[in-house]
């Protein structure tokens, strides 16, 4: 059996990093690191370390993607993200160039986190197909003995 304690331990340490002060971008990301571990382990073992991350409090998997007014989508407060977030002005219109420039940085941010995202879509189904693929080679073995 695994040890959820050393396993929260280590996707606490991952979501840590690059995270800066934002408290729900730490959520989010520990939220996904425990979900890709989970996904390497046994139902079990998934179900005990989801619980145990639950109990520490700072796993949210049912979390709401809304944002808070005068936070950006970060989490942080407008003129403090390091993304360059800034409140959207509501006496004044964007130029067109300006609106060009955000959307594509929106477009740009949105791509790296649907990447990130594949890539451990594609890393958990790698991982079941190796256990799958193992469970076949010991199969194999016992009928061959």
């Amino acid at each position: 059996m695994c040890d959820v304690a050393e396993l929260y331990e280590t996707a606490n340490s991952a979501a840590s990093m690059g995270c800066g002060c934002s408290y729900e971008l730490y959520v989010q990301k520990l939220t996904r690191e425990i979900d890709l571990t989970a996904s390497h382990l046994t139902p079990d073992e998934a179900a005990a370390l989801q619980e145990y991350a639950r109990q520490k409090g700072d796993y949210a998997p049912d979390a709401d993607e809304g944002h808070l007014e005068g936070f950006c989508c970060h989490g942080i407060e407008y003129g403090c993200c390091p993304a360059g977030c800034e409140a959207p002005e509501e006496d004044e219109g964007e130029s067109e160039d300006e609106e060009a420039a955000r959307i594509a940085l929106n477009e740009e941010i949105m791509a790296e986190i649907e990447a990130e995202e594949e890539l451990a879509r594609l890393s958990a189904i790698s991982v079941r197909d190796a256990q799958v693929l193992d469970r076949i080679s010991s199969i194999r073995r016992r009928l061959a003995a």
